[in-house]
């Protein structure tokens, strides 16, 4: 079973996507063998008001609810996000919020950001905040050059101890654990997906110092391909038990399925 944490559809500005939109998304997950998948809107990147992105995902995923877990995406800096975010989850069913700080142009570690982590927690949903979006060297020049930093979202971490936190395209590297070996931010989560090499066994390490009940299956796509997703998985020096954690069963207990 793998149970994908990263997958988004919707429109990318920058550059054209294909299966972008959940029934071809749909089937090109499946024939990767994946069985379900949590997905975000990538329009909420761009609108002012980020709700209209998670009304569209509403809609997208009307037959695709036994597939696809709604992620919905919400700015803390704009007006009413709390109403919102109480109709995603009570209303649209989602079960996870995602955040862009570094495209809604506010600091991850910033009374805003705590506030909207305060009210997640008590809906029992968790956060995705991805590092990135794409590749800084495949960005136009229009995108941001901002990438989210670890120590930052460390800090809201550990202010909202009670919040579950999905660290998304993962890539730079950062200290995740303390002098004894233990993790830093125990209700901090990460996604595998750009993970830097299948055969260095860096996902092994990664489960090593963190535990593999606190890393994640993703592939991101429809950005990126999926195989080396699966590669890593399948070259990684784990257990059967471990794999199966990081391949569904740790997102299961997350989104609450």
């Amino acid at each position: 079973m793998f149970f994908d944490v990263n997958t988004a559809i919707g429109h990318w500005p920058f550059r054209k996507l294909a299966d972008n939109d959940a029934s071809s998304l749909r089937k090109l997950l499946e024939s990767h063998k994946i069985t379900m998948a949590a997905v975000a809107n990538i329009n909420g990147i761009f609108y002012k008001n980020t709700q209209g992105a998670n009304l569209e995902l509403a809609e997208e995923l009307a037959s695709h609810r036994d597939f696809f877990t709604g992620i919905a995406t919400l700015n803390p800096a704009y007006a009413v996000w709390e109403r919102d975010l109480e109709y995603c989850v009570r209303t649209l069913g989602f079960k996870g919020l995602r955040l862009l700080p570094q495209y809604h142009n506010y600091p991850i570690f910033s009374a805003e950001a705590i506030s909207i982590a305060t009210a997640a927690a008590q809906l029992n949903i968790p956060i995705l905040i991805p590092q990135m979006i794409v590749d800084k060297r495949q960005k136009h020049w229009m995108d941001v050059e901002k990438f989210v930093d670890v120590n930052e979202l460390g800090k809201l971490c550990c202010k909202v101890p009670q919040a579950k936190f999905i660290l998304t395209e993962y890539r730079i590297s950062a200290k995740l654990i303390d002098e004894n070996g233990k993790p830093l931010y125990p209700n901090l989560y990460i996604e595998i997906s750009r993970l830097r090499s299948a055969y260095m066994q860096d996902l092994a390490k990664l489960a090593k110092a963190l535990g593999s009940d606190h890393l994640l299956f993703g592939s991101g796509a429809p950005f990126k391909e999926i195989s080396p997703a699966i590669l890593k998985m399948q070259c990684a020096d784990l257990s059967e038990r471990e794999k199966a954690q990081i391949n569904g069963l740790n997102a299961q207990l997350l989104f609450s399925l």
